[in-house]
């Protein structure tokens, strides 16, 4: 894959994924209008995770199949059980607090139980709640890697609708299935295994696949700079089918909301049509702060922009802490109770802590190359 389509959309919008993340677990128009913010945060920020998926399927899964380098796959796996592990450590003094607070209602559960809630929590449902994420990918790679390589493209790509579609009716329309007995019946041994059926299974294949896709397309078409014309056409077409479907699927989100069909709202119908949209708009559209070469010559402000949107995914929670112990000692409650504020508040410091962390990976990679010149 060539790096010049780096240099497009893709990058610039991991930063607004990114901010999306942080929207659901703020709410940041809840104080608002209720409506509104069901709309922002459980409509038009479910874009940011399939995006993520899809950028990861687009480089990564297409860059490695296509060369059959199953080495490279290997790789980016074991970064992003790295990450986990040290993302689980950061937050585990956190779940240690919860265990013991909840300690009565974990004391008469059988052992066997206790390991089952362990590993639903380690291998599905993530350590912390936002870190399904890592886990979804880990497997997701390993099932379309293993579906190419066995069944070939058409069959993982049906393969892959089928298990997204089994995962919708076990999340915004399990309103349906609850009322069909059997079909009840085999979800609720599903929700024994995961808590939810947006996790690595269901929901993590079909949009690695569909930036897999996008890949293959590009690649035989010349290149991704060849999906642009003179006249803008393919900008025009994209953004009519992205906002068109974004709105279908804000009238789907609405009326499973309205008819209360749902049991969580990560999936939706109209979803990977709206992702392929979504993307192809941002693959015809050049980059903001990509294309500014003075930025691009900075290492510590290049390092920012690159690393900065998982770590803004990984480490917000942790403002969020800061931010309600530091309200519960001063008594600042306005904080919390104004929504934009808080989203706002939680933005900024985490913003602050990833460029905390960054400016520390630059200053341990300068002794480190200091030392090897010694």
């Amino acid at each position: 894959m060539q790096q010049g389509a780096r240099l497009k959309g893709l990058d610039d919008f991991k930063w607004i994924a990114a901010a999306l993340v942080v929207a659901i677990h703020t709410s940041p128009l809840e104080s608002i209008n209720e409506t509104a913010d069901f709309l922002l945060t459980r409509v038009l920020a479910r874009l940011a995770v399939p995006f993520f998926l899809m950028v990861t399927g687009y480089f990564v899964l297409y860059g490695a199949y296509a060369a059959g380098d199953s080495a490279k796959i290997r790789r980016f796996l074991f970064k992003l059980l790295c990450l986990y592990l040290a993302t689980t450590l950061l937050y585990l003094p956190v779940r240690l607090y919860q265990f013991l607070g909840e300690w009565t209602l974990y004391r008469n559960i059988a052992p066997m139980e206790l390991l089952l809630q362990a590993g639903r929590a380690f291998f599905f449902d993530g350590t912390y709640y936002h870190l399904w994420y890592l886990p979804a990918v880990v497997l997701g790679l390993i099932l379309v890697w293993g579906g190419l390589s066995i069944l070939g493209r058409t069959r993982t790509f049906l393969c892959a609708w089928l298990l997204y579609l089994i995962g919708l009716f076990g999340d915004s329309y399990y309103g349906v299935t609850a009322q069909i007995p059997l079909l009840n019946s085999l979800y609720e041994v599903i929700f024994k295994i995961s808590s939810h059926t947006r996790n690595g299974l269901f929901f993590a294949p079909l949009f690695l696949l569909l930036g897999y896709e996008v890949a293959v397309r590009t690649q035989l078409q010349a290149g991704p700079d060849s999906q642009s014309d003179e006249n803008g056409s393919i900008r025009k077409e994209s953004a009519l089918f992205f906002f068109g479907t974004l709105l279908l699927m804000c009238g789907e989100g609405l009326g499973l909301h309205i008819l209360r069909l749902q049991r969580h709202d990560s999936m939706y119908l109209l979803l990977p049509f709206c992702m392929q949209g979504l993307f192809a708009l941002l693959l015809s559209c050049k980059g903001i702060w990509s294309k500014t070469q003075d930025f691009n010559t900075k290492a510590q402000w290049k390092a920012f922009y690159e690393k900065g949107p998982m770590l803004l995914y990984c480490l917000h929670p942790a403002v969020i802490l800061i931010l309600r112990g530091f309200v519960k000692v001063t008594g600042f409650r306005f904080m919390l109770t104004i929504s934009p504020l808080y989203y706002l508040i939680v933005l900024g410091g985490s913003l602050c802590l990833v460029y905390i962390c960054i400016r520390i990976r630059g200053v341990y990679e300068s002794v480190g190359e200091r030392k090897k010149h010694f």
